[in-house]
């Protein structure tokens, strides 16, 4: 049995097969006679068109119409930080890394993490300075303490009893030798009376006069003794007092000052941990700010780059939208359908006619071949 093979082909009607050629022809179309590519499909939205100088200073697309450089390659223009064009890459505007710009048209800015803003750069540079500020407060602190406790140790200190010295009156001898001459002299007095006494009595140079005069001598001696010795007692005792009185007092002052110096190393090395805490709090405050200006620039940044992403697969939205309008057309097309049957060969052909011949009782070229022994 002959095997036959089918081929359909559906036809759409002349409008809407006009209507996808156009369509596909905007989207990727190749010129048969030149071979040119066209449609907006055979570039990538993405990317924007490079902006050359021509000889004049004008603007061209094409690398064929741009002015070649000393390298040998087209010139392209940098943005410029007035919004104009320059060919001088140090007069360019630049990005957040310092690099210049090149002038594009159109297309979409890549991905991009705005850096760091001034604010933030100055609180990190001021970060990195913090450490270590409080030591030269700590250093001062503790040598103000150690001051404040030698000056308390000191005040610990035993009294010396031989500092009287240097309170004792220097004219105290003067003094006494002023009473014992007093004294002598009215020792004297008394004496020329006894004398004078014994003459009267006419016992003048006798035994009781003798004994008058050795007591007289006696008492004033005794007075003399007497009057130094409290002198000096009083004068040893004053300046006892008065040396007992400064080195409770040297004492006082000295704990005192102890105690001062002790608090001033305390309030100096607090003074320091407030310095570093505020600088501190300087730094996350300095950041904080620069932080909100970057995530306005990051958000102005995101929003302008969605827009261009919007902007540049606006035609293949509007592709897809035609799209679905066609696909929601309704169709009568014209269905074409072929039959192919397969041709026999001729050997099978002059197969067939040889049986047919012998069995006829005939004889052929066939039968014999197939059938050499007639049989």
């Amino acid at each position: 049995m002959a095997e036959q093979t089918i081929k359909t082909m559906n036809l759409q009607p002349d409008y809407m097969e006009k209507f996808l050629k156009n369509l596909l022809k905007n989207i990727f179309d190749v010129d048969e006679t030149t071979g040119e590519i066209s449609g907006f499909a055979t570039e990538s939205p993405l990317f924007g068109k490079p902006v050359y100088a021509t000889e004049d200073g004008g603007t061209t697309y094409e690398k064929t119409e741009a002015v070649l450089g000393a390298d040998g390659n087209p010139v392209q223009y940098y943005e410029g930080p007035d919004g104009n064009f320059t060919t001088v890459a140090e007069e360019a505007a630049t990005d957040q890394y310092g690099n210049p710009i090149f002038a594009v048209e159109g297309g979409v800015a890549p991905p991009d993490v705005m850096g760091f803003t001034d604010p933030q750069v100055e609180s990190l540079e001021m970060a990195q300075a913090l450490p270590g500020q409080y030591k030269p407060y700590l250093a001062e602190a503790g040598e103000t303490y150690r001051e404040g406790l030698d000056l308390t140790r000191g005040s610990t200190e035993a009294y010396d009893p031989l500092s009287y010295q240097q309170f004792y009156d220097p004219f105290v001898e003067e003094v006494i030798d002023a009473e014992q001459r007093e004294i002598g002299r009215l020792g004297q007095i008394n004496s020329n009376t006894i004398d004078a006494q014994g003459v009267a009595s006419g016992a003048f140079g006798g035994s009781r006069s003798g004994v008058a005069q050795q007591e007289n001598q006696r008492n004033v001696l005794n007075q003399q003794a007497q009057s130094g010795a409290q002198l000096r007692s009083a004068a040893y005792t004053g300046a006892q007092q008065q040396a007992q009185s400064a080195f409770e007092n040297q004492m006082k002052r000295g704990q005192g000052a102890g105690q001062l110096f002790q608090g001033l190393g305390t309030g100096i090395g607090a003074l320091g941990e407030a310095t570093q805490a505020l600088g501190a709090k300087d730094v996350n405050a300095l950041f904080n700010v620069g932080s909100l200006e970057q995530g306005q620039l990051q958000a102005e940044y995101d929003v302008q780059r969605s827009g261009q992403l919007e902007q540049a697969y606006e035609p293949f939205g509007r592709f897809s939208f035609m799209r679905d309008i066609l696909s929601g057309v309704p169709t009568s097309g014209t269905g074409l359908t072929s039959v192919g049957t397969p041709q026999a060969s001729p050997f099978t052909n002059a197969t067939n006619n040889a049986n047919i011949y012998s069995a006829g009782g005939g004889d052929s070229i066939f039968g014999n071949i197939l059938n050499p022994s007639g049989a």
